[in-house]
């Protein structure tokens, strides 16, 4: 029996780090277990929509998961689109088909790597240093296992209300906190939907208010947040990185100080030809540059610039961008910049909100809709977090919350510990890196997660070998003496 390797998480982080032990592995000395959870899949909530419509927001070339075929995946899409190309904006459905053929292969030829995996649909709620070393994982029935090692790779963590939302509209189902959950649903509880808010103007949110507005023909949809600005949309092709960027991160190295930095973008943004190209040029430096910053600095920036960060860094694909245009020209979609008070039961269970407008928030203004649907952004943050495995954690003190609510600490490499041997990727590692959901930053994290499992591997390896001989060397010292 060798060692046993858990990877835990149903998602494309736990996609890579699959692939990257399976097919890289060749004869590792160690059992892999897949904890993929009820769902069974590879896909997880973000490439589980069955809509064409919902696009991925990185260009098909970079999206392989393998960076030595970064057009893995456009190859794979061309099957079902021969005309795609490699700047397009594909559907995200269509990823998720490609995780699930790429997983599946990757165990097709596990055998004939030499190395023993399996795949188990549960979910996995518990984990703890078991007495005899390594852990114990329990699952959501109560089942124990045992492993030596274990990846996390859980996603977001639940939504979570917000603190004006009502419990009332929550039992009622008219106010919604995992929306997609909601309309992934064989039938809906509302025939028809006239007046539906979302709260929050991100991604997410464009995707639900084109989901909504599919659906219902006659609804009308209203986006509210506290800067009512929707994302920055990508430009058609793809651009060349814009010059002067190295002297640019020079420049934010020398000088980790939240003000300065935000005057330099700012000069080289005006200065560029298009400013898109700065920001996306910034992206692999992104992880060390947040690293340098002081925690004040952090603090400040998830205060007053994080919206404005991410209206910029992650932008609408062209066609999504056109259609919200026709959506706000048919007067089916408006966006309002305010700050909520409170929501309130109004007659039939309505959701009756109150808000202020943005910019001086001194006048209360109130309006009554059918739904409220809750799509504010991922959130990271451990600490309270009804999530039962990221719980357990920190219960056990085998990992320890992001002081800035951005997931869990994690060293350089993603242990949870530098004394256990644990590890995890994606979004809970946004306090080290802020980047840390997209493809190619998650891509990067697997690899380096593989190359520690193999190098730890096969040093045990080596002194498991080592062990025979020394003992024989033993006894035979022993017979002379």
């Amino acid at each position: 029996m060798g060692t046993k390797v858990a990877i835990i998480g149903g998602g494309a982080a736990a996609a890579f780090v699959i692939t990257e032990l399976l097919e890289h592995g060749v004869g590792m000395p160690a059992e892999l277990h897949w904890y993929s959870g009820r769902r069974g899949g590879s896909r997880g909530v973000a490439y589980a929509t069955p809509v064409d419509e919902h696009l991925l927001n990185v260009r098909a070339t970079a999206m392989g998961l393998n960076s030595a075929e970064p057009t893995e995946f456009l190859e794979f899409a061309r099957q079902q689109l021969p005309d795609a190309r490699g700047g397009d904006f594909l559907p995200r459905r269509l990823y998720g088909d490609y995780l699930e053929a790429r997983v599946s292969r990757a165990f097709e030829g596990a055998s004939f790597r030499g190395i023993r995996a399996s795949r188990l649909r549960t979910e996995i709620e518990r984990i703890e240093p078991a007495p005899e070393g390594g852990y114990m994982l329990t699952d959501s029935t109560g089942y124990p296992s045992h492993a030596d090692i274990v990846v996390t790779a859980v996603g977001a963590l639940p939504n979570r209300p917000l603190p004006q939302a009502c419990d009332t509209l929550i039992e009622a189902g008219r106010y919604v906190l995992d929306p997609w959950q909601w309309l992934s649903a064989n039938t809906l509880p509302f025939d028809r939907l006239r007046k539906v808010l979302i709260v929050g103007s991100g991604l997410s949110a464009v995707d639900l208010a084109l989901s909504v507005t599919e659906r219902w023909p006659q609804v009308h949809v209203t986006l509210l947040s506290r800067r009512g600005r929707l994302p920055a949309a990508h430009v058609r092709e793809a651009q060349l990185p814009a010059e002067g960027l190295a002297e640019l991160i020079e420049d934010l190295r020398e000088r980790p100080d939240l003000r300065q930095w935000t005057r330099l973008v700012r000069a080289a943004c005006d200065e560029a030809d298009d400013w898109r190209s700065v920001i996306d040029s910034l992206r692999h430096a992104t992880p060390q540059l947040w690293q340098s910053l002081p925690d004040t600095d952090r603090r400040r920036f998830l205060r007053h610039l994080r919206g404005i960060w991410e209206i910029g860094r992650h932008r609408m694909p062209p066609q999504i961008a056109r259609r919200v245009l026709e959506l706000q020209a048919d007067q089916r979609l408006e966006t309002r910049a305010g700050r909520i008070r409170s929501f309130r039961a109004g007659r039939n269970n309505k959701p009756v909100l109150t808000w202020t407008s943005a910019p001086d928030h001194t006048h209360e203004q109130v309006a009554s809709y059918d739904l409220v649907l809750q799509a504010v952004g991922m959130d990271t943050d451990a600490r309270g977090t009804s999530h039962s495995l990221v719980r357990s954690l920190l219960q056990q003190g085998l990992a320890q919350p992001d002081p800035l609510g951005l997931g869990l600490l994690v060293d350089g490499n993603g242990r949870l510990d530098p004394q256990q041997r644990l590890w995890t990727l994606g979004a809970l590692c946004r306090g080290r890196d802020w980047e840390s959901t997209a493809i190619p930053e998650i891509r990067q994290q697997a690899r380096r997660i593989a190359v520690q499992l193999f190098r730890e591997l096969a040093s045990e390896a080596a002194q498991e070998r080592r062990a025979p001989r020394e003992r024989s060397l033993a006894e035979t010292a022993d017979i002379h003496w």
